[in-house]
């Protein structure tokens, strides 16, 4: 059977009988007077989320709670706490309160259910001892100080103590101390084993040797809780009559009343949950850190990659902009060399300016025909002095002649 975490701690509530019992006794040991179980995992979660400092988280805690709490230990344990608020099927539970009020008031038989009353507080003690093997990891050592660090865990030790050693073994106590009521306990740890195999199965082994870690613990809250003694019974006498609504559910009807309470479902549940959401919690907690984490250098990763590419576009455009420059300096000289080629007007095709052959006369020549100067490097010119030159040698020629 399944044990879902939040249908499971919402079975009660603050109204309820058990719980009015519960804090009632818890109001008289100071040691756990501000103990309250936990009935709502969402506040419970929403709490878990505010302790680590991160609110938004605590759906997430709680999703992640009830995830936890379907693995094999948190089951184990809230089926323990389950069985100790039933018992096996031929036994019946005792309590403490009823042989406490008939104590108290003076009733005769008021210790008449010591053996039974031994046997369900043996029963409890290793049924306490097995859920705290599964609930809790590490040695024997490591999982006793686990169960202590937890407020429920402190609360279900103060409540086994209390109602079902101090209450009903006040005799004991007066008599033989604390080592009287704990020699009872781990006297009747084997057979109280075999009654819990109903719901440890094999590892009823694990249940009795967790007891002997346990033990020192029980004698502790033993001797703690003694110190109350009276003012629990005289609140029992006082009040848990008021709080059934008649004293007869205490002097008659045990099986149906008093002892019907579902004190160990209810811490146990707080238990249970206070764990899972703690582990919850931190693994929940250390995800969001690193997504974070992850965030931010997936963000800087980005950064650096626009950066480059702003970078490389930079750079593309400055090697684009020099490519034109060069194209355009490359175009301005080439329109240079072509106005080098160019004439500023159109000139007549017979005119000497056009005429490719250029010509020198030589100054003696020119000297001797009496003609103009010649331009320099003109060949045309040039020409025309040598004709001018064979004519006038002709000219002398018939002169001479004549």
């Amino acid at each position: 059977m399944s044990h879902e975490l939040a249908p499971y701690v919402a079975e009660f509530q603050p109204g309820d009988v058990t719980v009015r019992i519960v804090k009632g006794f818890f109001g008289v040991l100071p040691f756990v007077a501000t103990w309250a179980p936990t009935v709502d995992l969402d506040a419970a979660a929403r709490a878990a989320a505010v302790r680590i400092g991160a609110p938004d988280l605590a759906p997430r805690i709680r999703a992640r709670a009830e995830q936890l709490a379907r693995a094999d230990g948190p089951q184990a344990a809230l089926a323990a706490f389950d069985f100790l608020d039933k018992g096996d099927k031929g036994i019946a539970l005792f309590s403490g309160l009823r042989s406490a009020y008939k104590a108290v008031r003076g009733q005769d038989g008021a210790l008449e259910m010591d053996p039974q009353q031994a046997a369900d507080a043996g029963l409890k003690a290793v049924g306490i001892s097995w859920a705290t093997w599964k609930l809790f990891p590490g040695s024997p050592t490591e999982k006793v100080k686990a169960l202590t660090a937890t407020e429920a865990g402190r609360a279900l030790l103060a409540w086994y103590t209390a109602a079902d050693l101090v209450l009903p073994f006040g005799d004991n106590l007066a008599s033989g101390g604390v080592g009287a009521i704990t020699t009872m306990i781990s006297g009747q740890a084997s057979e109280n084993a075999k009654r819990l195999a109903a719901v440890a199965g094999g590892e009823v082994e694990q249940a009795t040797g967790m007891l002997a870690s346990l033990m020192g613990t029980f004698e502790s809250g033993l001797g703690q809780a003694a110190a109350y003694a009276e003012p629990l019974s005289a609140y029992v006498q006082a009040q848990v009559p008021n709080i059934l609504g008649t004293a007869d559910k205490v002097t008659g009807v045990v099986a149906t009343g008093v002892d019907a309470l579902a004190s160990y479902r209810l811490i146990g549940a707080s238990l249970v949950a206070e764990v899972c959401l703690a582990a919850a919690a931190t693994a929940v907690k250390a995800e969001a850190d690193a997504e974070i984490a992850a965030a931010a250098v997936a963000a800087a990763e980005a950064a650096e990659a626009e950066r480059a590419a702003a970078a490389h576009r930079a750079e593309a455009e400055r090697v684009n902009a020099e490519a034109q420059e060069a194209e355009a300096e490359a175009r301005q000289k080439a329109s240079a060399q072509r106005a080098d080629y160019s004439m500023s007007e159109p000139v007549a095709a017979d005119s000497v300016k056009n005429n490719p052959i250029k010509y020198t006369r030589s100054a003696e020549i020119e000297k001797a025909s009496g003609g103009p100067p010649a331009k320099a490097g003109c060949m045309g010119c040039g020409a025309g002095v040598v004709l001018f030159a064979i004519a006038a040698a002709g000219a002398i020629g018939a002169v001479a002649l004549a």
